[in-house]
């Protein structure tokens, strides 16, 4: 019998409720997604240098072939990118409003591009010469603002590609480590193409690759046909390897308490490992350019070196005696290259000078024809078909001209000068963000200073002459400087937002 206190069973001591779940493990879920993610984009990293690394091979990525390839693999590279970001739920590095003006830039000139090639547009909208043809012809006929669809269609396509570039360059390389991986990959990369420039040009000099080589015997060209475009290419291996020198012998130099004979010491001790690999490509590098006999290369490059060390300078300001070390190197490994392998560039520029009448004509054609299309441009990619309108006896009768040796006035003439000058816009942005990480950051600033330093090097090259329309000098600069740009921003300020 109980007692007259016990209290009669409830329901929950009847039926007691079962044990709670364990919460799910969130947080090791978020954590296990971005480790893969990190796996992941670690393993599309490598391929993307893969790619940079072949894209010289092919001729400088100058046929269709390499076209293709390129398009393809860039764009597949890009949407398996993405891809891992939605299925491990990570936001970009760097994220698009960071970056907002080149990536309007680029929709931009994409989606006019697309207008131009277009065959839905009025009539009062077409070039002229679609109408002149059905009259010719006496019948109807497709036109659009491009003299040239199919050239329209290619020149985007290239230009989607080196977009896309960009855009995982700056996505891979907001790390630091990686940007960091990028610069010495870039480096070693031009310094394995001017090792292959100089032995074929010494040993095998009717050859390039498995090929017969039919222009520019006299010159170092590596794997590209022509001269001033491998110029450029070794230009941008040039600010790379500099850059990595800077790191070693600036970033790195003595404490600012040692005194002198240690530093000369450490600066000493530099140059046995990592430090004598950097003068070894700086040495290479700058061989091969000189014997390129490339006037335009040889100046835009020097003007890149210039640009470097004054940055360099500029950073370098509290550590002087590291800086001064490092200069003096680099300039004794650059000069040794000049004077042993600059003959054919002095003889180029005692005979020939500096410009070409020929180039001056054409650079007057060109500029009548913007005049006559100053809006909606003859269509992307298209100068050659547009010049045979305008050539006339100014210049030689002899040869093709395809391209206007000077690539601000090539896109001014085909993409029309409102969206020309957008493009041209948002490349000035990203300069002046690699230029002032270049000046601002404390470390990881090897990129920001090879991409500033490059970035002048096509630049300046850009008005004599098409190294920046050649997809392995374009796609290798648009890789540096979204590493520059992505590096722009501290480390320890979050860009995902």
């Amino acid at each position: 019998m109980r007692g007259e206190d016990a209290k009669p069973p409830t329901v929950e001591a009847a039926f007691p409720p079962s044990e709670p779940k364990p919460p799910r493990p969130r947080q090791r879920s978020s954590s296990a997604l971005a480790a893969l993610g990190t796996r992941w984009d670690e393993w599309l990293f490598l391929v993307f240098l893969a790619l940079l690394a072949w894209v010289p091979f092919w001729f400088g990525s100058n046929s269709p072939v390499a076209w293709g390839a390129n398009a393809v693999g860039f764009g597949a590279l890009a949407l398996l990118y993405e891809l891992g970001l939605l299925a491990t739920r990570r936001r970009h590095p760097l994220a698009a409003r960071r970056v907002w003006f080149p990536v309007l830039a680029f929709l931009v000139v994409c989606f006019w591009s697309l207008l131009q090639l277009a065959p839905f547009l009025p009539v009062g909208y077409q070039h002229p010469i679609w109408q002149m043809a059905r009259e010719a012809l006496g019948r109807e006929m497709q036109g659009a603002i491009s003299v040239n669809r199919d050239d329209t269609a290619i020149a985007l396509t290239r230009f989607g590609a080196c977009g896309l570039c960009f855009w995982l360059a700056a996505q891979f390389c907001r790390s630091s480590a990686r940007a960091r991986k990028l610069t010495l990959a870039l480096a070693a990369i031009g310094v394995a193409y001017a090792l292959y420039g100089i032995l074929a040009f010494y040993l095998f000099p009717g050859t390039m690759l498995w090929f017969d080589k039919r222009y520019y015997l006299d010159s170092v060209t590596s794997t590209f046909v022509n001269r001033n475009t491998y110029a450029t290419y070794a230009g941008i291996g040039l600010m790379t390897a500099l850059a990595l020198a800077a790191n070693l012998f600036l970033d790195r130099g003595a404490s600012r308490g040692a005194n002198f004979a240690r530093k000369l010491a450490q600066f000493v001790a530099s140059l046995v490992g990592a430090g004598g690999l950097a003068l070894a490509s700086l040495f290479f590098l700058g061989a091969a350019l000189m014997l390129t006999g490339s006037r335009g290369g040889f100046f835009a490059t020097l003007a890149g070196v210039l640009t470097f060390l004054l940055l360099a300078a500029v950073r370098g300001r509290k550590n002087a005696v590291a800086a001064g070390f490092g200069g003096l190197a680099v300039g004794l490994a650059i000069a040794a290259a000049f004077f042993n392998f600059g003959d054919l560039l002095a003889d180029r520029l005692s005979s020939q000078g500096l410009a070409s009448d020929d180039r001056l004509a054409v650079y007057g054609l060109t500029w009548s024809s913007i005049a006559d299309a100053p809006l909606f441009g003859f269509g992307d990619g298209t100068f050659q078909r547009a010049f045979y309108m305008y050539r006339d006896a100014s210049i030689s009768p002899f040869g093709v001209w395809d391209k206007a040796h000077n690539s601000y006035l090539e896109l001014l003439q085909g993409l029309g000068v409102p969206v020309a000058t957008v493009l041209l816009l948002s490349l000035a942005w990203a300069f002046s963000r690699c230029v002032h990480a270049a000046v601002t950051r404390r470390r990881s600033a090897a990129a920001p200073l090879a991409a500033s330093a490059a970035t002048v090097v096509v630049g300046l090259h850009a008005f004599v002459d098409f190294s920046l329309q050649i997809e392995a000098v374009a796609l290798t600069f648009a890789a540096l400087l979204g590493a520059g740009v992505a590096q722009s921003w501290s480390s320890s300020v979050s860009t995902e937002r």
